[in-house]
């Protein structure tokens, strides 16, 4: 026989591990688990700080908190996925709106494009309205930029409702290429009113300042609008869809816009002091996104002439086929 130690066959302890089961406990045995692993969490966190229970008496608290907040996690995630979870489902599966905003991604990208189309109306007339009252040059660009961005979002919606109230066609095809035709012209347009406020961040304009935290939350919400571009990035792939590739598109210039707008009143607010570098990082920051704004206009029109002559050419083969 070998007098080498047997390996431990960890597949199958790990088989045999998984097989355990916690017990079934009832609601209100769950919610007194929740707040003890509160209680003694607290108290090894008062632990850490002060030491004032001594080390034996801390030790305890390490090991019951260790312990109830492993049973709280796992009684807690089946909370989440057997009892949150299949309300939540059941609830969608219920109404009809929510079913097909669940289940439809076209259609809840589209729905998600209406607020963002509320939001820049209104970003647009405040920009306009404090722009003619300071007569800022740089509010009067902002306010043609959310114009640009409003009318965009607005032929996709509408697009979208006109479309739904009839059957899918090459008619239909041809117009949702032509909203992916004006979006990318209305791109370029926009090129010249980011142009405009470039050059103004770099001849001695500030960009916006927000009071207080405030600017905390608007940094929240644009890196919320870049993830949220990514994401539309990679799911837009899945579709031959013109109408989605702009909605996809007009994200993706919003979210880079508003880093260029978050890095200004970053500047405005902490980089006193600082004015050539904040004038040169203005300037190389905004002239990205302006090229990036004309390349994807560029080639919203290139892709948009594109698919007209080969549905063009794929209605004529037809045509001859009949």
């Amino acid at each position: 026989m070998s007098d080498r130690k047997k390996i431990p066959d960890w597949k199958a302890l790990g088989k045999r591990v998984s097989k355990i089961k916690m017990p079934v406990l009832r609601l209100r045995y769950r919610i007194l688990l929740y707040l003890i692993t509160i209680f003694f969490v607290t108290l090894s966190l008062v632990q850490v700080v002060t030491e004032v229970f001594g080390s034996i008496v801390g030790i305890i608290i390490y090991g019951i908190a260790a312990v109830t907040l492993f049973s709280a996690g796992y009684y807690l995630a089946m909370d989440m996925r057997y009892g949150v979870k299949e309300k939540v489902r059941t609830g969608i599966e219920e109404n009809a709106f929510t079913r097909r905003m669940a289940g439809d991604y076209r259609y809840r990208t589209v729905m998600f494009a209406v607020p963002g189309l509320i939001l820049n109306v209104i970003f647009a007339l405040f920009n306009g309205v404090i722009g003619i009252y300071s007569r800022s040059a740089w509010y009067g660009t902002l306010s043609a930029y959310y114009i640009l961005l409003s009318v965009m979002r607005f032929l996709t919606v509408r697009y979208d409702r006109k479309m739904a109230k009839r059957e899918q066609s090459d008619e239909l095809m041809a117009e949702e290429i032509s909203v992916y035709h004006k979006c990318g012209i209305l791109f370029l347009i926009m090129t010249v009113a980011l142009g405009g406020m470039v050059i103004l961040l770099v001849c001695g304009e500030d960009g916006k300042r927000y009071p207080g935290l405030l600017i905390y939350a608007v940094a929240t919400y644009t890196f919320y609008k870049i993830t949220i571009s990514i994401v539309n990035v990679v799911k837009v792939r899945k579709f031959k869809s013109p109408l989605l590739m702009a909605i996809r598109d007009i994200g993706y210039i919003d979210a880079c816009v508003s880093i260029l707008s978050l890095q200004t009143a970053m500047f405005a607010s902490f980089g006193d002091g600082q004015g050539l570098l904040v004038k040169l990082m203005n300037g190389v920051t905004g002239s990205v996104v302006c090229l990036l704004v004309s390349g994807i206009g560029s080639y919203s029109v290139h892709s948009a002439n594109k698919m007209k002559r080969k549905l063009s050419e794929n209605t004529c083969s037809r045509s001859k086929g009949n």
